[in-house]
């Protein structure tokens, strides 16, 4: 019975030890888990040890676009003690990111994108969601884990500026068909100034294909 406890002693001592850790790597960690929305740049703390994880308490005091600063108190190389600890951190932002190689000129399809986080200072003029990008085409090749910035696509135009277009008229039983001049880019459903060939007028008509547009009453 006395080498049973004694293993058991021994197991518990071993325990303790095996939890102990750098008070900033047990920050770094419990700020990765309940903050997942921050991704840790640098943490500011005592270079102390944390000898028993769970009788942490944890408060944060106060947070900015920067910062989170904690008060954190447990048993720290054997005495109870309440620390300061400042972490800087960097928002995280959702991006789309291309899950292949998209060839310039390419339709992009849902299957060639993904999402990734990233630091929100990287994020600039990126798409957030997969439904802004679905489409449209490269503008150039983006490489597969390159993020999509608005500059890398183009709407997938079906009638482009200072090109002919077939404008259909319909109002009941009429339908009447006419050649205009688009003013405008468009891609289906976009709304484009055209000019009437016959009467030299600008009219208003909606893009339906690929070098047709339907006049609006």
């Amino acid at each position: 019975m006395r080498i049973l406890w004694l293993f058991v002693l021994s197991l518990i001592i071993f325990s303790d030890t095996v939890l102990a850790e750098p008070l900033k790597d047990f920050i770094r960690s419990y700020v990765e888990t309940a903050f997942p929305d921050y991704k840790v740049l640098r943490v500011s703390a005592p270079n102390f040890n944390v000898d028993n994880t769970s009788s942490l308490k944890i408060s944060l005091e106060s947070s900015d676009r920067y910062y989170l600063r904690f008060k954190v108190t447990g048993i720290f190389n054997g005495e109870r003690e309440t620390l300061p600890v400042s972490v800087r951190v960097a928002r995280l932002k959702t991006v789309v990111v291309a899950a292949r190689d998209i060839l310039p000129g390419e339709l992009i399809t849902g299957k060639m994108l993904n999402t990734a986080k990233i630091p929100e200072f990287k994020a600039g003029n990126s798409f957030s969601a997969v439904d802004e990008v679905v489409g449209k085409r490269a503008k150039r090749l983006i490489k597969a884990g390159k993020i999509i910035k608005f500059i890398d696509v183009v709407p997938d135009y079906k009638v482009f500026k200072n090109t002919p277009v077939k404008v259909i008229y319909e109002s009941g039983v009429i339908r009447i068909e006419m050649t205009g001049v688009a003013l405008q880019n468009g891609a289906v459903g976009d709304i484009i100034e055209v000019k009437n060939i016959s009467t030299g007028k600008k009219i208003l008509c909606k893009v339906v294909g690929n070098g047709v547009v339907k006049f609006i009453h």
